[in-house]
């Protein structure tokens, strides 16, 4: 495994992270926690130290089943985990309000069994949270003081609020949306995280599975995954990129996985890809892409050129 450091923070992060949406088990089918220790553990043994989670995944049991593998080793690993969605009336509505968000820091302190959390992110907030972030901040760096978190961050959708919260001169690390097929933050998002030293976090990075090759147009997904909400178009167009870049580069479709986080971690901009994963299995195919030599480098600047000369690659996004 090789190791980055996350900006400014100084922390030294596992390029390849492990994104623990999943193993909550609420958004992408059913789990199994047995399994999903396995695959917690497994990471570990292999080299991962970062791993990414949040409070509203599996409403706070993907917290409570990384404290669980990590008891009596916490300093070995760097945990970020996210605030923002309030599910505990039942209606999981986006609440920013500073006693709010102090009280989901409390309640993920205790999940994880820890006295500090290294990375707390806002999670993926509204725009106009821009307009009047002050007193929140002004909380979360009364608890950094205290010694409860850190650093903090913030989960974004699109690179326009990334652009925008980089420039606020707040937030320490910004995890954002990177991959084959939506490469829309290198335009002007990346460049800028570099020249601020703002540690990037690539979530999705296998475009929530698409780039893993399993699956076409027919795909159903159960009830409880996320994906569902996806439409039949957004699925087709995911699919025809891929398509398309399979054609112009065979390598993509002999390692689909491999070549996918290659690709992310080919940008020097990006301290941690974090793909998520339910199995040991799903572990072991994610961390093969560290420091793998199985991709040309010119291949990665290839796929850039074709990625902006092809329409159909600034179509089909499920938020713009």
């Amino acid at each position: 495994m090789n190791y980055r450091t996350l900006g400014r923070t100084g922390l030294r992060v596992s390029e390849v992270g492990f994104g623990s949406w999943a193993i909550g088990g609420t958004s992408y089918g059913t789990t199994s926690d047995a399994e999903s220790l396995d695959a917690l553990a497994v990471a570990f043994d292999h080299g991962v130290n970062f791993f990414d989670t949040a409070d509203i995944y599996g409403n706070g049991h993907s917290e409570e089943l990384i404290a669980r593998v990590f008891k009596g080793r916490r300093d070995k690993i760097v945990i970020a985990t996210k605030g923002g969605w309030d599910y505990t009336t039942g209606a999981g509505k986006q609440n920013y309000d500073p006693a709010y968000i102090r009280q989901a820091l409390e309640a993920s302190l205790k999940r994880l069994a820890t006295d500090v959390i290294d990375v707390y992110q806002l999670h993926n907030p509204p725009d106009d949270l821009l307009d009047h972030y002050k007193p929140l901040f002004d909380m979360l760096k009364e608890e950094k003081r205290k010694g409860k978190i850190r650093f903090i961050g913030v989960s974004i959708y699109v690179p326009r609020q990334g652009f925008e919260w980089a420039n606020t001169g707040e937030v320490d690390t910004i995890q954002c949306i990177y991959n084959l097929i939506d490469q829309r933050v290198e335009k002007e998002f990346l460049p800028l995280a570099q020249e601020k030293n703002i540690g990037v976090i690539a979530r999705e990075p296998l475009q929530c599975g698409i780039l893993s090759g399993k699956y076409d147009a027919a795909v159903q997904f159960p009830k409880n995954d996320h994906r569902r909400r996806w439409t039949h178009e957004k699925i087709a167009a995911d699919l025809t990129k891929l398509k398309l870049l399979r054609h112009a580069f065979p390598e993509i479709k002999k390692l689909p996985v491999q070549s996918a986080l290659a690709f992310v971690l080919s940008h020097p901009a990006i301290s941690s890809a974090i793909p998520g994963a339910k199995s040991p299995a799903q572990v072991l195919e994610n961390i093969s892409a560290s420091g793998t030599q199985d991709f040309r480098p010119e291949m990665f600047e290839g796929i850039r050129k074709f990625y902006q000369s092809e329409a159909i690659f600034e179509e089909g996004f499920y938020r713009k």
